[in-house]
């Protein structure tokens, strides 16, 4: 019965299909998910390439193939060595791929209050905490 499912599983299940929703948004431009990740980097204000370039540990480390793919659209262009910025058709793509990025976050939360989406993140974030707590001291 899925009422007896523990959180693990209910946490996972949701995260798998974010994912997909996320990739499927970004499919739609032609993109990977850590084409977004770059792209939305450079359009928060990251210029140096290294910034770019350096990748979280669970995330491959192909952003000199994916900038130079988007520099390939013309998206992207360096002005100087190690400096790299979104062009007017970049800035267009981030806002196309990040309004399809809202929508999904939007849709995540259909039918929620603003309390309970509130809450439910105040819950996950208590859980992680006390998670969090449990392995420093073990």
């Amino acid at each position: 019965m899925d009422d007896e499912r523990p959180i693990g599983w209910w946490v996972k299940r949701l995260d798998a299909l974010l994912e997909e929703a996320v990739d499927s948004v970004v499919a739609g431009e032609g993109l990977t998910r850590r084409h977004w990740q770059v792209l939305h980097a450079l359009a928060e204000g990251v210029e140096q390439e290294s910034d770019v370039v350096a990748s979280p540990a669970d995330v491959p480390d192909d952003a000199p193939a994916v900038l130079a793919d988007l520099a390939d659209r013309g998206w992207v262009d360096r002005p100087r060595a190690g400096v790299v910025r979104l062009t007017g058709d970049g800035v267009a793509a981030h806002d196309r791929v990040s309004r399809a990025v809202g929508r999904v976050r939007r849709h995540t939360a259909d039918g929620l209050s603003r309390q309970e989406y509130e809450r439910t993140i105040l819950v996950l974030r208590r859980m992680v905490e006390n998670v969090e707590r449990v392995l420093r001291r073990d």
